[in-house]
């Protein structure tokens, strides 16, 4: 048994496999961008994503790590809340990472949407979406 778990240890070693973070919600790339991935990162990722009103960080991973870039991420507000969709501008990509802090102020699931391009003034190349739930 301990050939076998040596044997798999050096496969993996050499096949240089991709760790996520656990639990975060990815999307394949897509148009010009390939092999960029963008990951939610949560501090908890044993149980699905959740905040209490008020604000709340969200952080965006970006996959494979030092890709240059920039990332906007949006809080896509519950249709029964009637508040406006939360922007954080566009933000350089620093040490693989997007951090954007947010103020809920209506409970409810809000959709995180984060957006990947290499320019500003690029078209977006890659996107995540994950739903995160806001309580009192």
């Amino acid at each position: 048994m301990r050939r076998v778990l040596c044997a798999a240890l050096l496969v993996a070693a050499t096949a240089g496999f991709v760790a996520l973070p656990a639990g975060a919600d990815t999307t394949a790339p897509s148009g010009g961008s390939p092999g960029t991935t963008l990951s939610f990162d949560y501090s908890d990722n044993t149980s699905p994503a959740s905040a209490s009103n008020g604000v709340f960080n969200i952080i965006v991973d970006v996959i494979p790590s030092h890709t240059a870039g920039f990332v906007r991420i949006v809080a896509v507000a519950p249709a029964s809340a009637d508040d406006p969709n939360l922007v954080c501008a566009f933000q350089a990509v620093t040490y693989s990472q997007v951090e954007c802090a947010f103020n809920f102020t209506a409970s409810g699931v809000w959709s995180i949407h984060a957006d990947y391009t290499t320019n500003v003034k690029d078209p977006v190349t890659a996107t995540a979406i994950a739903n995160l739930r806001v309580g009192n």
